[in-house]
């Protein structure tokens, strides 16, 4: 049975972010991840200021930035029978962008000492040592890690959170269509938020 310190199960941006906290401490930490490799799915993510001094923390920032939009505006548009009833502009004076996800857990991954990402581990099962206490993750492929600290980044269908029987999850009700539209030769559209909703239904960019 292999022993490490601490042990984040999920690779996204929660698991990827958090392992580099820590290493930007001095702290060594594992991640695992059952993907072959780091997950890209997904679109893009809003991020305000305090994302971005979070950013600035985990010194992913800079590269972040090269490939990011810099919003200047949030529009809100409330329509109604097919027309505009009433709108909302905020002017966003704070660091306000638009990072792609996979730009974004690339760069959490790529900041990370090699070796600290371990693919291909999916877990099985969380159990107690009965000695001292410790979760110990057993894998599909039969290994098992003894933890002193297990870290749950796991989402939705969590492990972590079985074990700590944290309870039945919840639903959430809402769905979301999201793309992205390449531009070969630029576009005039502005440097800023445009949201429309009617009814129920919220669309924008």
């Amino acid at each position: 049975m292999e022993e490490i310190g601490i042990v984040i199960v999920g690779g996204g941006i929660a698991g990827l972010a958090t392992s580099l906290a820590l290493h930007r401490k001095g702290i060594k930490s594992v991640v695992l991840e059952r993907a072959e490799k780091v997950r890209s799915e997904g679109a893009g993510i809003g991020t305000l200021t305090n994302g971005w001094r979070a950013l600035d923390q985990l010194g992913v920032s800079d590269r972040l930035r090269l490939t990011s939009n810099l919003i200047h505006k949030a529009r809100t548009m409330l329509i109604e029978d097919g027309k505009k009833k009433r709108e909302f502009v905020l002017n966003i004076k704070d660091e306000a962008r638009c990072i792609r996800r996979n730009d974004l857990v690339e760069a959490l991954a790529d900041a990370l000492p090699d070796r600290t990402i371990r693919f291909n581990s999916q877990i099985v099962s969380i159990e107690e040592d009965e000695t001292t206490s410790f979760p110990i993750v057993c894998l599909s492929s039969g290994n098992t890690i003894k933890a002193k600290v297990l870290i749950g980044c796991d989402g939705a269908n969590s492990v972590v959170s079985d074990y700590l029987r944290l309870g039945p999850k919840k639903a959430f009700a809402c769905r979301a269509v999201r793309g992205f539209t390449n531009y070969l030769n630029g576009h005039g559209f502005p440097h800023e938020l445009l949201r429309m909703k009617t009814g129920n239904v919220l669309g924008g960019d």
